[in-house]
């Protein structure tokens, strides 16, 4: 019957040392040392690419809302600007008499 052997992130538990925390160097590790960043897998950039999805899905439809809105106001503006100009052409027309 074959040893059933034990792996450790891809490396066989027995090729991996481990230092009990007592006996763990004190000092601070320099750039050299510093444990290597854990490298993106497609199912991060996956992540990332739906939550990056979704903001701008809010912000278009915030785009969007904001758009609407102006559109009302220079409508209602140019509305006030006529019934200005009315006001001020009927002024001068009751001026004259």
């Amino acid at each position: 019957m074959e040893e059933e052997r034990h792996y450790f992130e891809g490396i066989r538990a027995a090729k991996v040392c481990f230092i009990p925390p007592k006996a763990a160097p004190k000092h601070a590790l320099n750039a050299l040392e510093t444990p290597p960043k854990r490298r993106k897998i497609i199912v991060d950039i996956d992540e990332d690419i739906r939550r990056l999805d979704r903001i701008i899905i809010e912000l278009q439809s915030s785009v969007n809302s904001i758009t609407r809105q102006l559109s009302n106001q220079n409508t209602i503006i140019l509305g006030l600007r006529h019934d200005l100009a009315s006001a001020n052409k009927k002024i001068r027309e009751l001026e004259r008499h």
